[in-house]
């Protein structure tokens, strides 16, 4: 009963947690929206700058987007699992390139040095090709978002021991070592170098590891030297 108690103790000091964080989330671009729609309406912002301030209140408008599509998709796997009939047998080298290949215009215009390292054989694995994809997706705009004009990135494929290895590289700010364990809880914000850009919500990563875990892999990151990587693993199958 004292065990049945202590967990359901927890279970609430974790929803309340998650309220609070989704809560102060919400707030900020809410506020910034607020103020510069108010701004424009009663004619503090000069007409002449009215363009510019809208601007910033549509990428706050995607920000919202972004984070309310990113609750939704954790509510769902945590409700209902990741549904078995989705799962496929595919090509996940071929994933990665697909999912790079959408990123050519960010790449483009940041004057990214892309490093590709891929198998010339398939490697296959077999999940939910589209929740693997979003894993790949996240971890690529985490990579590119904090890499600095002119900088590298990587993405690398590797068999270890019976498992795909899935690296993203790049460079960029090094992370604090007492940061890197709590990386993929749900909105941590990393140290202040690597938060400047407000769109990193903290829910990227820990989607990420709620759907590698669940098809049996590990996710994890390392950082040093200027050089992050971010690591998952998945079983292969023949």
């Amino acid at each position: 009963f004292n065990t049945m108690a202590d967990s359901l103790e927890q279970s609430e000091q974790r929803r309340q947690e998650f309220i609070a964080n989704v809560s102060h989330e919400l707030k900020t671009p809410m506020t910034t929206i607020g103020g510069y729609v108010d701004g424009i309406l009663d004619g503090t912002i000069p007409k002449e700058t009215e363009k510019h301030y809208l601007q910033i209140v549509s990428s706050e408008v995607r920000r919202l987007s972004r984070l309310v599509r990113s609750m939704l998709d954790l509510s769902r796997i945590q409700a209902q699992g990741l549904d078995e009939s989705r799962k496929s047998r595919f090509d996940l080298g071929e994933a990665m390139s697909d999912v790079l290949i959408t990123f050519e215009q960010k790449i483009n215009a940041r004057a990214l040095q892309v490093s590709v390292d891929l198998p010339e054989k398939p490697v296959w694995t077999k999940a939910d090709r589209d929740a693997i994809t979003q894993v790949i997706y996240n971890l690529l705009d985490n990579a590119i978002k904090f890499c600095p004009q002119g900088g590298k990135l990587g993405l690398f494929l590797a068999l270890e021991g019976g498992k795909a290895k899935v690296t993203v590289q790049n460079s960029g700010p090094t992370i604090d070592p007492n940061e890197l364990p709590l990386l993929f809880d749900r909105f941590h914000k990393a140290d202040k170098s690597r938060s400047a850009d407000r769109e990193g919500w903290g829910l990227g990563l820990y989607i990420a590891k709620t759907i590698v875990g669940a098809y049996g892999g590990d996710i994890w990151a390392t950082s040093e030297n200027g050089i992050t990587n971010f690591i998952f693993t998945l079983p292969t199958v023949r």
